[in-house]
């Protein structure tokens, strides 16, 4: 079987490489290889070719004692929450992943059940391998932690093992409990008891061996990641999380001895998971044929437009609001894209979340020692809004490309183009300028309950928070014309998500379009900038900063929304001249 598997493993790579080369005879994906493969050398591999040599970059400092210490701990306790997770999340029957062509020739083959097994096993470590791989480029700057690259990768490969093994034991296990008649409830309780049972044991033990801090030291970050290593280096959570400690032990090692040293603990659970899993007498084939033919099907879905690769509904979703029967028709796609996206994207459930949103920060803010959380709070949630900023557009352009296959439909509604392409864009538009307008609510109530510097007042706060809540829908129209200009002037870079699979190519094209958001975004703001400095000299002289800013804001919102709507009504002209016989791809 072993020889079997590595000609298929070799044709498999061979093919698939050889379909990769091959398809770079088409320009969009040359140009999304030639790009992706300049941000590797860029931003990864010149790094790592270089960081032996004269003139390589500096290597990071190292760690304080105080800050290093807690890693392996902490490393363990996520380590075990994943493997909790593991016993408590899945709901379906044990399953291996094969694919369809592997299901039609593999199991009506005269092989045992171990054997299918021992090929899973087997087919799962390329994967892991390359995953190793990268993780310790992607974690090469870790190397404050001790030891050499090569040693990380060796970890990562040790845990991601571990872990691969152990799902494949917990789902033969929980096969094994429904056998004897424990239900996903009862099971997900009996986890659940034990969890709490040994929380509530570590936290009993603890309470008289180890001082709970103080509010001002829980306000120092370097007490609390002190105060944290104790309670997970302290009997008996220590011993709770020894055998997670022991499979991350090999990549906390500080030294090619300490990796030797840490090596057989690591392989003892590494095998010991290995006789689990293939001496579990449990049937996975039928759950097995069923997974690759859901697979096939979800895979077609998404081949034929429908990206999240999932079966329509089976009942009515309730509607976002009620629609008139005449009115503007742009509203009416609005109102059918708010269906398809379900009950999540409803006016009601944001109302909802900004209320629990106000609610909790104003807990927060209501005791001294958690402001500093607070503080936390506020600059994660405007780094996520800076990253859904950028990066929202690009969620979006899968939703964007589905308007591809039904162009032909959508062209004979009796409407202008304009009114189609504002009607397809409003659904992403509304959904993006709804999260920023909830991440501009957080980050205000922080960084208001909070204080900052001297500048920061609460009108300047405020102010500022009108104005962006003012500029985030042109600006989120904007730069939503662009994924919906490529899906008109360059259909065949457009091609349904999974058509192509994925690659550093696919890679080199988001990159591609990531940087024309940026030109775009650019080309919006020179203007809007550039008249809203204008009027803000023209208000400060005649009625002081704050509504000098309301006035820069208004007049940049203006001149922004204005944009917006020359774009609309040039992809509307583009839009009533494409030929779907002629440019649909095929």
């Amino acid at each position: 079987m072993i020889r079997a598997y590595a000609y298929l493993q070799w044709m498999s790579v061979r093919n698939a490489v050889a379909r990769r080369l091959g398809r770079l005879k088409q320009p969009k994906y040359l140009a999304g290889a030639v790009v992706g493969l300049a941000y590797f050398y860029l931003f990864v591999f010149r790094h790592v070719l270089r960081s032996g040599g004269p003139g390589g970059p500096a290597q990071p400092p190292g760690l304080p004692s105080e800050f290093s210490a807690p890693l392996a701990p902490l490393g363990a306790l996520l380590l075990g929450v994943i493997v909790v997770l593991a016993w408590i999340v899945p709901t379906g029957r044990a399953a291996l992943q094969f694919t369809e062509a592997e299901v039609a020739f593999l199991f009506p083959a005269p092989l045992t059940r171990r054997t299918l097994i021992h090929f899973k096993l087997l087919r799962s470590q390329l994967g892991i391998l390359v995953s190793a791989f990268f993780l310790s480029l992607i974690f090469r700057r870790a190397s404050f932690l001790g030891g050499g690259q090569f040693l990380h990768a060796a970890g990562w490969w040790l845990i991601l093992s571990t872990l691969n093994l152990h799902f494949i034991g917990a789902s033969f296990a929980r096969e094994s409990l429904l056998h004897l008649g424990v239900n996903p409830a009862r099971r997900r309780l009996l986890v659940l008891a034990a969890v709490a049972a040994a929380a509530l044991g570590g936290w009993w033990w603890l309470r008289g061996a180890v001082a709970p801090p103080t509010p001002e030291e829980a306000a120092n970050f370097q007490t609390l990641v002190h105060y944290t290593g104790t309670v997970l280096g302290h009997p008996p959570v220590s011993w709770l999380l020894a055998p997670f400690r022991a499979v991350v032990g090999p990549f906390f090692a500080a030294g090619s001895a300490a990796f030797v040293a840490a090596l057989p603990a690591a392989l003892a659970l590494l095998v010991l998971h290995y006789f689990w899993v293939v001496r579990s007498d449990v049937s996975f084939e039928e759950a097995s044929i069923d997974l690759a033919r859901h697979r096939a099907a979800k895979l077609e879905a998404v081949r034929a437009g429908d990206w999240r690769g999932r079966n329509r509904p089976t009942k009515p979703r309730p509607v976002p609001f009620a629609l008139s029967p005449r009115g503007f028709a742009p509203v009416a796609f609005l109102w059918k894209n708010l269906i398809a996206h379900g009950p999540l994207f409803r006016l009601r459930t944001w109302l909802v979340a900004c209320a629990v949103a106000v609610a909790g920060v104003q807990w927060l803010a209501a005791d001294p020692a958690r402001l500093p959380l607070l503080k936390v709070v506020g600059t994660v949630t405007a780094a996520i809004g800076g990253y859904l900023f950028l990066a929202g557009p690009m969620f979006m352009r899968r939703e964007i490309r589905q308007t591809l296959p039904q162009l032909d439909l959508t062209k004979a509604y009796p409407l202008p183009g304009w009114q189609i392409v504002l009607g397809e864009l409003l659904s992403p538009m509304t959904v993006m300028t709804f999260l920023q307008w909830f991440v501009l609510l957080v980050v205000a109530l922080s960084f208001g309950a909070t204080g900052g510097p001297a500048w920061l007042t609460a009108q300047a706060l405020v102010v500022g928070a009108l104005g962006i809540f003012l500029l985030a829908p042109p600006l989120c129209g904007l730069m939503l014309c662009l994924p919906y200009a490529g899906v008109l002037f360059f259909p065949a870079w457009a091609d349904a998500p999974g058509a192509g699979g994925g690659g550093v190519e696919v890679i080199g094209q988001r990159l591609i379009f990531f940087a024309g958001y940026l030109v775009v975004l650019a080309v919006a703001l020179i203007p809007a900038a550039g008249l809203a400095a204008i009027g803000f000299i023209i208000g400060q002289w005649l009625a002081g900063v704050p509504l000098a800013l309301v006035l820069a804001a208004l007049i940049a919102g203006a001149v922004l929304a204005a944009e917006l709507a020359a774009a609309v009504w040039w992809l509307g002209g583009r839009l009533e001249r494409f030929d779907v016989a002629q440019e649909l791809p095929r």
